[in-house]
């Protein structure tokens, strides 16, 4: 009792306030971003730290003051340059700035995009980093014009949305030589045009091998009792609403209606939760794209309990986890090797306007709409969001393919 009464009731600086927030977040996620282990990590009183928002505003402040000095120095360098970008050097920049962000920026990043994912449930951690955010959608507007991006993609959220992913997905496999090569030919591809690039054949073997390189299998659960495949669809929508910090034990049971004990025997663990949501998510995927009709695609994907897995929401769920989950980095490897996969074929086989797009394009669509579904609460105004978005890069894409 007698420490406790002596803890310091001035209020830490900011420097102190985010270098402890960012090590709690690496451990535990957002989860363990709470009052009372950061007051105490400071050593000051729960009460210096004020409410559980105010404390989200502080520390999303001292990030962004951080932040800026990283991002002026890459205006400076892009405002020395002159003229607009060429493809091949707006592909560089763009990632030479994510390895900056991934690397001597890793701990706001991870910060930023634990932020970020929960902004669309959580309304304090919304309205404390909007300030943030805007700064860093800012730069990366001003990137995409420089770099000649149209207009449609920029203002709709969709070149913001690409970022995101890319992001998430860079902090997970910065050391995979597959991905690398697969982030440098997506961006390449996007800056040269779409269908309208100039290596489009070759371009598309390289992805093709690279998806290949990038394939892991999940390991199969033996087969289980009659509710395992419930279980296994209520882990995959929780991961796609809540993240991985909403797959519990005691939540899943209660949404399938079975004991925790239950359900812990044959899922011991959080991580065994995680692979039972990604093998519900990935036999979804592959099942919706062989569906007959749109109807029935939209009909999968809220099957059985009427609630619909939201595959864009699951995935960003389990790169941001897999940054401080290292045993996740395979499958999160796999899922960025598999996206877009599923939208190739529901183009092909539901939209003929669109055909010629290939797998490649299909990839930097998805990676896009993945990071703007990610960027909003979940509902009505999200899928207009999304539809719009998906509307634009169709449209460069037809035009991209005219003027090859």
């Amino acid at each position: 009792m007698v420490g406790k009464s002596r803890r310091a009731r001035k209020t830490p600086s900011s420097d102190a306030l985010l270098a402890v927030a960012d090590r709690l977040v690496r451990i535990e996620g957002l989860a363990g971003l709470t009052l009372r282990p950061l007051a105490e990590a400071l050593g000051v009183s729960v009460t210096v730290l004020g409410s559980r928002a105010e404390m989200l505003e502080a520390i999303c402040r001292a990030a962004a003051e951080q932040d800026a000095s990283l991002l002026a120095a890459w205006q400076q360098t892009l405002d020395a340059l002159p003229g607009s970008l060429s493809s091949a050097m707006a592909a560089q920049l763009a990632e030479a700035v994510l390895d900056d962000l991934v690397t001597r920026q890793r701990a706001l990043s991870m910060l930023y995009l634990e932020l970020l994912h929960a902004a669309t449930w959580d309304e304090a951690a919304h309205t404390a980093l909007q300030p943030w955010a805007a700064r860093r959608r800012a730069f990366w507007q001003g990137f995409g014009q420089r770099a000649g991006l149209p207009p449609a993609l920029l203002d709709g959220g969709w070149w913001n949305g690409y970022i995101i992913s890319e992001l998430a997905y860079s902090m997970v496999l910065e050391a995979d030589l597959s991905y690398r090569m697969l982030r440098r030919l997506c961006l390449q591809r996007l800056f040269a045009g779409g269908l309208g690039a100039p290596d489009q054949p070759a371009d598309a073997a390289l992805h093709a091998a690279l998806q290949r390189r990038m394939h892991a299998d999940i390991d199969k659960a033996a087969s289980g009792p009659e509710w395992s495949a419930r279980a296994a669809r209520a882990c995959g929508i929780r991961l796609a609403a809540q993240g991985v910090g909403g797959l519990t034990h005691r939540a899943i049971a209660a949404d399938i209606g079975i004991a925790p004990a239950t359900l812990s025997y044959h899922y011991p663990t959080q991580r065994s939760l995680v692979v039972a949501g990604l093998e519900s998510i990935i036999a979804h995927m592959l099942t919706a794209v062989d569906s007959a009709s749109l109807a029935e695609l939209e009909r999968l994907r809220a099957q059985d309990d009427g609630k619909k897995l939201d595959l864009a929401r699951a995935a960003m769920a389990v790169a941001v986890a897999a940054a401080r989950m290292p045993e996740l980095a395979a499958h999160t490897a796999d899922m960025r090797g598999r996206r877009g996969g599923h939208l190739a074929k529901v183009l092909q086989k539901y939209l003929p306007d669109t055909q010629g797009i290939d797998a490649l394009c299909a990839q930097i669509i998805s990676m896009g709409l993945t990071g703007l579904t990610n960027m909003e609460p979940p509902g009505d105004a999200s899928e207009r969001s999304v539809a719009a978005a998906f509307g634009a890069a169709a449209q460069w894409l037809k035009r991209s393919a005219y003027s090859a």
